[in-house]
């Protein structure tokens, strides 16, 4: 699975600002079936349930209003409040579908449903150490159109950083996250529900006051499922950041 996300944000004075994001996902899937023994196996419904292929498109989108605060010349705290928004591609009850033989997709591309958003950040940073804590969650308080319920979510994390020179900084985090269950008209949807717990290592260069660029490694330190679930052993990211002059500081 890989995902190209925009993240724009814009001041509007007093320590606040908006942002939103827009993700682009790309899910390749490859599917061999055996039996238990591990021998190959071709099952006599053919490839209804899952299938060699790659999915794109756009995911759900995320705006924020968030308001951030200098409490003295080491730390900065501050919060968003927002909404997702749908623009994710939806698919029909799947279970529903395997009841009638017919083909169908697992995988979702978005929500379809618009749910209340938070984050909240706290960033210490003397000469050389820091630390930063950061939380976010998502609640999902409606099913959309197709009878779906997708997961609300948690998640919490934290860790140091150290300055190794005025222009290199690398970051540590663990983190923990709570996905509840999804549902399908109202029933639960046994691909979904896990907690997590996640370490991170991040190399952030400053090449100019304007721009900045990140390399992280991620992996899944642990986690318990409601049913059995795909575990991401490994994720890795880059990015890029970049500020227009004047407002770098």
């Amino acid at each position: 699975m890989m995902r190209a996300q925009s993240t724009f944000t814009i001041g509007i004075g007093q320590g606040w600002q908006v942002m939103a994001q827009l993700p682009f996902d790309a899910k390749v899937l490859t599917i061999d079936y055996s039996t238990l023994d591990g021998a190959p196996y071709t099952p006599p419904y053919g490839n209804i349930h899952h299938r060699n292929e790659t999915l794109t498109g756009l995911g759900d989108g995320r705006a924020e209003i968030q308001q951030f605060t200098r409490i003295n010349k080491a730390l900065v705290v501050g919060a968003g409040f927002g909404l997702t928004v749908p623009l994710g591609k939806i698919e029909d009850d799947p279970y529903a579908l395997t009841s009638k033989g017919i083909a169908h997709q697992h995988m979702q591309m978005g929500s379809g449903t618009t749910s209340p958003v938070f984050s909240a950040t706290a960033v210490w940073m003397a000469d050389r150490w820091g630390m930063v804590v950061s939380s976010n969650g998502l609640l999902t308080m409606t099913a959309n159109a197709k009878g779906y319920r997708p997961s609300s979510r948690i998640q919490a994390g934290a860790g140091p950083s150290y300055r190794l020179n005025p222009k290199l900084m690398m970051t540590t985090s663990l983190s923990l996250s709570r996905d509840s269950q999804a549902e399908w008209h109202g029933k639960p949807d046994p691909m979904s529900g896990q907690t997590a717990f996640m370490g991170s290592v991040s190399m952030i260069q400053r090449f100019t006051p304007m721009l900045a660029a990140m390399v992280q490694a991620r992996t899944t330190l642990a986690q318990w499922s409601d049913e059995t679930l795909i575990k991401q052993r490994f994720i890795g990211s880059i990015g890029l950041t970049w500020t227009p002059a004047g407002k770098s500081d």
